[in-house]
């Protein structure tokens, strides 16, 4: 097979996946063959243009480089490009693509369209491309130049092989910084006193964290969104708060997924009341398992273990058989001695655990009763109502009036 057949079958290949067009130009960048058949009307010359591809290929050719290049465009488009040698003389140039790696929005792209100076028509015309974009992840993309490469020259690269556009944009260097400002003094020794209390279970790392807070809001970043701003700032706290448990004895396991727990419920946030509510839960949250694990000191690894996994799958039906199966015992001698070494049944542990949760989404989330009975696998309303009486000494609705923190 010569390189256009290759070419032709990569692409049908291709095609039984995603609708990914495959461009052959000639040295000069003067379309030769083009993938895109759903407008005759559009030009592929103009669209190269317009989005952008003429100057990450020009300093690829003047670096001399021949390994495929991976794009990502200024409008957050991807395209995967590959170069036809014969011996030292360039013959062709082969662009895969255009694609996206995520949902990017609408509004985004017609932003960064609002800064250039595009006429009707050829606005027009980049949209209608948008309309016909396939969604890849980025790791597939990477195996799609891996083999664009290999059918262009017959040599096999792997992905460490791939070439990235630069950015050329003109950015300050550190010298140019003033790295040591006024305004950042003292957040460090502050940050440290805060994940230390974290570490040790101290109640009191509100404390640290009113002091951090007086000398830093969080880190320093413009996204033209408060919104987004503030979750990117929890975001951060939320790892600190993962890792400082971690450091507190906390299981790994446990931690990350409180970690993904708490990230969801940042993201979903619907303002930045909501997103300070989720950081007070959050830290509580952590703190009260760092108190717990240091108070399992005599506690044997295997009701350790026992432990990590009701906290993991605490939101699930949990079962003595299973929990006991998990710890290698028979049901009867892992019921005894997990009483003997926690003071309290398998079944009153997890009931207290989830309990203990639902306190938690009660003061620090708008979910309804109902949702949080389903959400901890309580059965019915009734049961968690039941419950959660039996343990506080009030309804959840007594208790959420009495702690809602939103």
């Amino acid at each position: 097979m010569n390189i256009k057949e290759k070419l032709d079958f990569f692409s049908h290949l291709i095609k039984c996946n995603h609708n990914l067009p495959l461009h052959s130009y000639k040295p000069e960048l003067i379309l030769a063959r083009s993938g895109i058949q759903q407008d005759a009307s559009l030009s592929d010359d103009d669209t190269l243009v317009l989005l952008s591809l003429l100057e990450p290929i020009k300093r690829h050719l003047q670096n001399q480089k021949r390994n495929p290049l991976f794009i990502d465009d200024h409008l957050g488009l991807i395209w995967i490009v590959a170069f036809e040698y014969e011996e030292n003389t360039l013959q062709g140039i082969h662009t895969l693509g255009p694609a996206y790696s995520g949902r990017n929005s609408y509004q985004n792209i017609k932003k960064e369209l609002d800064k250039r100076d595009l006429s009707v028509s050829n606005r027009i015309k980049v949209f209608k491309l948008f309309d016909h974009i396939p969604i890849i992840p980025t790791n597939q993309l990477f195996q799609y130049a891996v083999m664009l490469h290999y059918c262009v020259t017959g040599r096999q690269i792997t992905t460490n092989d791939l070439h990235f556009s630069e950015n050329v944009s003109e950015k300050p260097s550190s010298s140019e910084i003033n790295l040591i400002t006024e305004e950042h003094r003292g957040i460090w020794i502050a940050e440290q006193e805060f994940m230390n209390m974290l570490r040790e279970g101290n109640p009191n790392y509100l404390d640290a964290l009113a002091h951090s807070n007086s000398l830093s809001d969080g880190p320093r970043f413009d996204v033209g969104d408060s919104l987004r701003r503030a979750k990117s700032t929890a975001i951060v706290l939320l790892t600190l708060c993962s890792r400082a448990a971690i450091e507190g004895g906390v299981n790994p396991s446990v931690a990350y997924t409180l970690n993904d727990y708490y990230m969801q419920m940042i993201e979903d946030c619907k303002n930045i009341a909501e997103t300070s509510t989720v950081c007070s839960t959050l830290m509580e949250d952590y703190v009260q398992r760092v108190q717990q694990e240091k108070a399992k000191n005599d506690i044997s690894g295997q009701i350790r273990s026992a432990c990590d996994y009701i906290a993991i799958h605490i939101k699930e039906k949990l079962s003595i058989p299973q929990l006991a199966e998990q710890a290698g015992y028979t049901e009867y001698y892992f019921s005894h001695k997990f009483k003997n070494e926690m003071g309290c049944s398998v079944a009153d542990y997890i009931k207290h655990e989830k309990i203990r949760q639902a306190k938690l989404l009660l003061a620090g989330t708008n979910m309804s009763i109902q949702e949080i009975s389903d959400k901890l696998s309580f059965g019915s309303r009734s049961y968690f109502s039941s419950s959660f009486q039996k343990e506080t000494g009030m309804s959840p609705s007594e208790y959420r009036e009495q702690n809602m923190k939103l």
